[in-house]
């Protein structure tokens, strides 16, 4: 079976390698912008998710002609206004770490009675016929502190409390987190919609 070329909107190898895990049974090859010579940094100007997950689908199938398709997460806290949303990698401003951004959420939202938060995950898909989106969602609370002892997660885990696990993303390893994960439910639905595309 030939396998099928699909350009992956991101400079992730960490990513590439669970995209590639996922569609290679589908017959389809990932390539990244850089695999193609291709040097690809569009700026995300939309407020949502699924506005700047096209904004890179599209300019790569634009630039490539390859079938595209890319990814956009993050955290939103209904309490503060469903901040830091698309903003998440860059919450609080430049130059700070995850610790200190994760940080930064916990002071803004001091003693809030509710702690409600959600990651979000939008996966978009772009070809010559089709434009399309899939999202996938998991609720938590988050916690009054950062978790220092845990040795799993990144970004805003260590902060966030995951109910039917008991445990904060932070301690609980990638292999388990990823079967309940955003990304993992865009994806599943990503993927249902691919395998019947003729």
């Amino acid at each position: 079976m030939t396998k099928r070329t699909l350009a992956f909107a991101s400079g992730s190898l960490h990513k590439w390698k669970e995209m590639q895990m996922l569609l290679s049974p589908y017959g389809y090859e990932v390539v990244l912008p850089k695999d193609l010579g291709i040097t690809f940094s569009p700026e995300e100007t939309e407020k949502t998710f699924t506005g700047n997950s096209f904004i890179k689908s599209k300019e790569l199938y634009r630039l490539t002609g390859f079938p595209a398709f890319a990814d956009d997460s993050g955290i939103s806290v209904p309490a503060l206004g469903g901040e830091p949303g698309v903003y998440s990698a860059r919450y609080g401003g430049p130059g700070l770490t995850d610790k200190e951004r994760a940080e930064f959420l916990l002071q803004k939202l001091g003693e809030s009675v509710n702690r409600e938060a959600y990651y979000s995950c939008v996966v978009s898909y772009v070809d010559a016929d089709n434009a399309v989106s899939f999202e996938g969602r998991v609720d938590g609370v988050i916690c009054k502190d950062y978790d220092v002892e845990s040795k799993y997660g990144f970004g805003y885990d260590p902060i966030f409390y995951f109910p039917p696990f008991g445990k904060r993303f932070s301690q609980v390893p990638e292999s388990e987190k990823n079967t309940v994960s955003h990304r993992k439910k865009a994806m599943e639905l990503f993927l249902d919609w691919l395998s019947n595309l003729k």
